[in-house]
């Protein structure tokens, strides 16, 4: 959708297919009884110079609300209870959250040797900071970014930032510490804070606003089914229901989750398919609960709490999601995420939506102090969830894009590229639209693009 705005903006004829009944993919958002259900992202980490740019020319800055001041802790499990872990690196490496050895492992940290090599990012973090960190952090924050295993992620390409430093400055602590004292010496409203943002209606507003603005040239409940060379472009085969129509264009955006990818371009060229479909996507379940205040003891001072994997819990975290942003559940109730699966416990993700549920509900009574049951709650199962950047994946990219470059006007955008969050796909999204400007220069008017 991002590409199509900003090619259409320049002048090209753009129109964009997609299968489901709303614009946006799972950047979707429903309102509900009073509360606001995401299906996907929850939020934009800002400064995101492009997403925001986009957010302006859309109009949609008096719809942004930024994250509850309320929203100031950051909650992992250990040993069956909440534990709130300080974000200062200082006070983080000092905590009692991590035992006395832990703790003297990670101060270790800028007097481990150098390795230029990609690694998962299990390994790097036991190699850099011990097995301590690994289990009660990393983990948990892998799962919540990824719904993933740190042992089977890449680190290069998972977390490009920790290897840069290590590489750069020799220490990740020190990098990190760096770093935030720049930060620190900021004003509060300096536009380099990271802050979280959304929307009053949730993210669903930014895809829909975009489709708004391609009036006619958005074609929902349409899916496209294969891709192929005619002419001096390609022809687009889209399916309706029971009926199937071709469409040509000059070139074709194909802005689809890596999977749904590989199966229309299979005819076109094997080699993007077959390294689109080795990228793997484990299922994952979004559980939304709504509660009245009062049935819930915990505070929910926080923007939500992770599990580490050895804790054995039945859920990768949980959002506090009406403390997150405002508008999210009636007055005196409270809105919670959880999300179930992932390549942790991929079978979990794949029960009945009761099932699902009582799980949720179950982690809320033993780690939110629950007393009453939902009065609301609402399952979406993403059969394939997130994709996880492997240890080949920066080869699996470079296959995708030399395999893209032999065929004129074919572009591919998707979160499997650079990152799996809203700004990064956002961004990625006018990347992809000005390389097909620059493919298409300067005949604009003629062009037509399909995506």
């Amino acid at each position: 959708m991002t590409a199509a705005y900003a090619l259409r903006q320049a002048g090209y004829d753009v129109v964009v297919f997609d299968q489901r009944a709303a614009p946006g993919g799972r950047m979707r958002s429903e309102r509900i009884g009073g509360f606001l259900m995401e299906y996907g992202a929850n939020s934009i980490v800002t400064p995101a110079p492009a997403a925001e740019a986009l957010v302006t020319q859309l109009g949609l800055d008096p719809e942004m609300v930024t994250r509850s001041a309320a929203a100031r802790r950051r909650y992992l499990v250990r040993r069956g209870r909440m534990r709130s872990l300080p974000l200062q690196p200082h006070r983080f490496l000092l905590s009692d959250f991590f035992s006395l050895s832990a703790r003297a492992r990670m101060l270790m940290e800028p007097f481990i040797p150098v390795r230029h090599d990609d690694e998962t990012v299990a390994d790097f973090v036991r190699r850099r900071f011990g097995g301590e960190l690994l289990e009660y952090v990393v983990d948990p924050l892998v799962g919540g970014l990824f719904a993933g295993n740190p042992a089977q992620l890449s680190v290069c390409a998972a977390f490009p930032q920790l290897k840069r430093l290590e590489r750069c400055a020799g220490s990740v602590i020190g990098g990190v510490i760096k770093s935030r004292l720049q930060h620190a010496v900021r004003p509060a409203g300096d536009p380099g804070r990271r802050v979280l943002k959304s929307f009053r209606g949730g993210l669903g507003t930014l895809p829909h606003s975009i489709a708004q603005h391609l009036a006619g040239r958005v074609f929902l409940g349409h899916r496209v089914e294969a891709v192929q060379h005619w002419a001096d472009g390609y022809r687009v085969k889209v399916r309706r229901g029971n009926g199937a129509l071709w469409t040509t264009a000059e070139s074709v955006i194909v802005a689809l989750p890596a999977y749904a990818a590989a199966a229309i371009l299979c005819e076109l060229d094997q080699r993007i398919a077959a390294a689109l479909a080795e990228i793997h996507h484990p299922p994952l379940a979004v559980v939304f609960l709504g509660y009245c205040a009062q049935s819930i003891a915990h505070p929910l001072d926080g923007v939500g709490v992770l599990t580490p994997a050895i804790e054995q819990r039945s859920v990768l975290g949980m959002l506090f999601s009406s403390t997150l942003f405002t508008g999210r559940a009636p007055p005196d109730h409270v809105a919670l995420t959880a999300f179930i699966g992932g390549a942790r416990q991929p079978q979990l993700a794949l029960l009945k939506p009761r099932e699902l549920e009582a799980l949720a509900h179950s982690e809320v009574r033993q780690l939110l102090g629950g007393r009453a049951v939902p009065v609301m709650a609402r399952t979406r199962c993403w059969s394939q969830g997130l994709p996880q950047p492997g240890l080949d994946h920066a080869h699996r990219i470079r296959e995708i894009a030399a395999g893209a470059a032999e065929h004129a006007g074919l572009f591919l955008t998707g979160n499997y590229l650079s990152g799996v969050s809203a700004a990064t796909c956002i961004q990625q999204g006018l990347d992809t639209a000005r390389r097909a400007i620059q493919h298409f220069a300067p005949a604009r008017a003629r062009r037509r693009v399909v995506a």
